[in-house]
């Protein structure tokens, strides 16, 4: 019994240590490769320029936590070749989110195996992609951890026997968790959804009454804790130490806003390892996994109302309609309309966990060896989603925009500052990215498409190759435009067109 007992505990290390690790190994080529993206530059200049500006603005849109993580980790990165620090840092969060869930899913009553695969494929999603491949955006990943920590403690209190704390103290500190979450980056706090579904389907055999309690705790968790978070930033709005940003508002057409996310942000959650393209259209496997995604999860719902009749029909279809409202209920309540990735982690989160215990439904149909063949879908679809997750972040994140720095590196390495040579980058549009496919300003977006950003990664490199110069901009004139000037009127010519053939 007790070498039994020692092999699950070695394999449940085993395999928690294999899935921090695994982020770190998928991601590691765009880690490291020498790239930034828009706003990682002017945040590393601003942070050393222009101390406690990221600060304010992040604190103006409610997210003041975010702005000082930024803050510290921008002066620790120093420069462009820092920023790799920052997308490990991401990487590093993701790894310990996939041992968390993981951990809590076997808590909850989950097969390992399929516990561990699905854990594997959340830190693989075209939102973990982002959170992993841009700089910027590893508070964001901190903020998803936050997010599980908070269910955490509150499983914990929905569990535990009477001890030293008081009743009521785990429902008090996921809240607080819930709050900082929040205080970080919204969106990505709601990640609390995704393991609140995944106890749901565990927790075959709980009445209908005791599934709408439970949700309403949980729910009640996470809306305390969203709450408490709006009420901090009041009051620092109120004692004027920040100014609240004009996006900080709030939509007044819920009616409007709930029929674009059913047909802009919805398709994105249902299409799970599958990419959309803006500047393509849509590809048929995005509509093929869609539809797959729908079918499957309406199979397992059947199914799931044959095992447990109309209560447990009942149970799936309130607690994805709940959980999916939760999961996103910052992005719906907000005046802005833009379906990033990044700001769909918890959502994808909840339906990714419904398609995978649909699955396991659907196995469950053939005794002798259902769960085997389940398990065999869920791995291809886990080793899918790290195949795509190491090829898009690389493809479609570090090769185009390392491209971007190459070709202003290429124009600063002409210049000679004794000289005060004239400097003029030709800009580019969206769609002249080198990269086969883009959406949005995330997957194969280009950087340098306005003046601002053009003059902030020329100052970056100018700055490296003359580290020596105290204030580097004064050594050149910049310009930048659409098209290229007359020949007399620069000495050195930057031209991002070249991205066009991805030179």
């Amino acid at each position: 019994m007790g070498d039994t007992r020692t092999q699950r505990c070695t394999s449940v290390i085993a395999t928690s240590a294999l899935l921090f690790l695994l982020p770190l190994a998928t991601y590691w080529r765009t880690i490291f490769h020498r790239y930034g993206i828009r706003d990682d530059y002017s945040i590393l200049r601003e942070v050393q320029e222009e101390p406690g500006k990221v600060l304010r603005v992040c604190a103006m849109i409610g997210r003041p936590l975010y702005g000082w993580l930024l803050e510290l980790s921008g002066r620790a990165a120093g420069g462009i070749d820092g920023l790799c620090w920052l997308r490990f840092a991401s990487a590093a969060c993701l790894g310990v989110l996939g041992s968390v869930v993981f951990l809590l899913l076997k808590q909850q009553g989950w097969r390992p195996p399929q516990a561990a695969l699905l854990a594997a494929t959340l830190t693989m999603l075209p939102s973990a992609q982002v959170l992993a491949s841009w700089a910027i955006c590893w508070p964001q990943a901190l903020a998803s951890l936050l997010g599980a920590a908070a269910f955490a403690l509150s499983d914990w209190e929905e569990h535990r026997t009477p001890g030293v704390l008081p009743r009521g103290s785990g429902w008090i500190l996921a809240v607080c968790v819930m709050a900082v979450a929040t205080l970080t980056y919204q969106p990505s706090g709601l990640f609390y959804a995704v393991l609140v579904a995944a106890s749901l389907v565990a927790r075959r055999h709980d009445s209908f009454r005791s599934t709408l309690v439970g949700l309403a705790r949980h729910l009640g968790v996470m809306g305390a804790g969203l709450g408490a978070a709006f009420v901090f930033m009041k009051l620092l709005f109120a004692t004027g130490m920040f100014q609240p940003s004009p996006r900080l508002s709030f939509e007044l057409h819920w009616l409007n806003k709930a029929a674009w996310v059913m047909t802009h942000a919805l398709p994105h959650t249902l299409a799970l390892l599958v990419l959309d393209d803006t500047r393509g259209g849509t590809p048929a496997a995005f509509r093929l996994m869609v539809g797959l995604t729908l079918v499957t999860i309406t199979v397992g719902l059947v199914l799931e109302g044959r095992r447990a009749g109309l209560a447990g029909c009942g149970r799936w279809l309130v607690g994805l309609a709940a959980l999916s409202a939760a999961a996103y209920c910052v992005s719906f309540l907000a005046h802005e309309r833009w379906p990033t990735y990044r700001t769909l982690y918890a959502l994808t989160g909840v339906w990714s966990v419904f398609f995978v215990a649909s699955l396991v439904n659907i196995g469950a149909c053939w005794p002798a060896g259902g769960q085997k063949v389940a398990t065999a879908l869920l791995a291809c679809l886990a080793a899918a989603s790290v195949v795509l997750a190491h090829r898009q972040s690389f493809e479609l994140f570090a090769l185009p925009q390392g491209r971007e720095l190459a070709l202003m590196e290429e124009g600063a390495s002409r210049a000679v500052l004794a000289e005060r040579p004239r400097i003029f980058v030709i800009t580019v549009l969206q769609d002249d990215t080198s990269a086969p496919r883009r959406y949005l300003d995330e997957f194969g977006s280009v950087s340098i498409d306005a003046e601002w950003m053009a003059k902030e990664v020329l100052k970056h490199v100018m700055k490296e190759r003359f580290p020596e110069v105290r204030d580097v901009s004064g050594g050149y004139r910049f310009a930048t435009g659409p098209r290229a000037p007359e020949p007399g009127d620069y000495d050195i010519l930057i031209d991002l067109r070249r991205l066009r053939q991805g030179t």
